[in-house]
């Protein structure tokens, strides 16, 4: 019986999943790919050699084998908590959410639950091609695995070097954004503007921009694994910080909005899609120059994460009422 809820639950909370419609096949900058009922909702999207997996509110999975073009959800009765993150790459798709809860697919379809160890809301997730998983969230919460997110260990800095003693809360900031590069640098960003960044095998966190009360929150990073290619960071009130070197340095080149932007992908070309709280910006010269996206529902609802589908270098994102669209221009 149990099995059965969770299923419907799953299905309800990603709704009916359908193919853009002819409507949605114009001249304009948004196409939906799949949409669900009103209540439901997808948080986190990733891709990895032409297969793409989404995950949302009420343990809601799911699956595309097309680069994107099509979607089927997944069935799953491990949990009925939200998904709130997933990243796929190589033979590893972790996903993340509610209370310490982590998902492993185990083989195609298949997923099994992995040991955190904690019991606070984890917001990101990110893993290599080895297996090298971190995962970020609530109150200065960082974990990490090495076997792909089975098991996991505390990874957080020593906040209380990096906290302001007279704003309550830097001795906690809460993680919005991680990236395990295949390298094995792991980058963290979130509340107060922070981002670090841990070298392959180091111990010591490297500030490359501070943790200072009152700064905008960065909800959303695109961290390149290339010197060579942009990175950005995206948060509150239009904030936007671009690196031309891996990350490792960061200038203002913020949006002109007072709306939060909780994601950020690039594309080749120097193309790149911000997605926020009634906000979306696009860019074609890497960041440059922003244009503001006021087509559909994009101004009077939220789209969360966006990635990019790089053996197409087709853009897409997740939101609100279980919809992935495609963002073009």
């Amino acid at each position: 019986m149990r099995s059965a809820i969770l299923s419907f639950i799953g299905a309800a909370a990603l709704g009916l999943v359908t193919a853009a419609s002819a409507a949605d096949k114009g001249n304009g900058v948004i196409r939906t790919l799949a949409q669900g009922i009103p209540h439901s909702a997808f948080f986190g999207i990733s891709f990895d050699a032409g297969k793409g997996v989404a995950v949302g509110m009420g343990g809601a999975i799911a699956f595309s084998d097309d680069a994107g073009a099509t979607w089927n959800p997944v069935k799953q009765t491990l949990t009925d908590s939200a998904l709130l993150a997933v990243e796929r790459r190589g033979s590893h798709t972790v996903a993340v959410g509610q209370a310490g809860l982590v998902l492993v697919e185990d083989a195609p379809g298949q997923w099994a639950k992995g040991e955190s160890g904690i019991e606070r809301r984890l917001l990101s997730v990110s893993v290599n091609s080895a297996g090298l998983a971190v995962a970020g969230g609530e109150f200065g919460t960082l974990i990490r695995s090495d076997d792909g997110g089975k098991t996991w260990a505390q990874a957080a800095p020593d906040w209380s070097r990096y906290a302001d003693e007279s704003a309550p809360g830097t001795g906690e900031p809460t993680i919005y954004s991680v990236h395990v590069a295949e390298s094995g640098d792991i980058t963290i960003a979130g509340e107060f503007g922070l981002i670090f960044r841990l070298a392959a095998g180091g111990s010591e966190w490297q500030v490359l921009n501070p943790l200072v009360a009152g700064t905008p929150t960065i909800f959303a990073t695109h961290i390149s694994d290339s010197r060579t290619r942009n990175s950005y960071a995206v948060g509150q009130r239009g904030q936007v910080l671009i690196s031309t070197d891996g990350g490792s340095t960061w200038f203002k080149n913020p949006v002109k909005t007072e709306s939060n932007f909780l994601g950020v992908a690039a594309a080749p070309g120097g193309k790149v899609v911000i997605t926020g709280m009634r906000v979306m910006a696009t860019s074609k010269d890497g960041g440059i120059h922003w244009t503001q996206v006021t087509e559909g529902d994009v101004t009077t609802d939220w789209y969360q994460a966006v990635r990019t589908e790089t053996t197409s270098g087709r853009v897409m994102a997740v939101g609100h009422s279980g919809r992935i669209i495609e963002i073009a221009g």
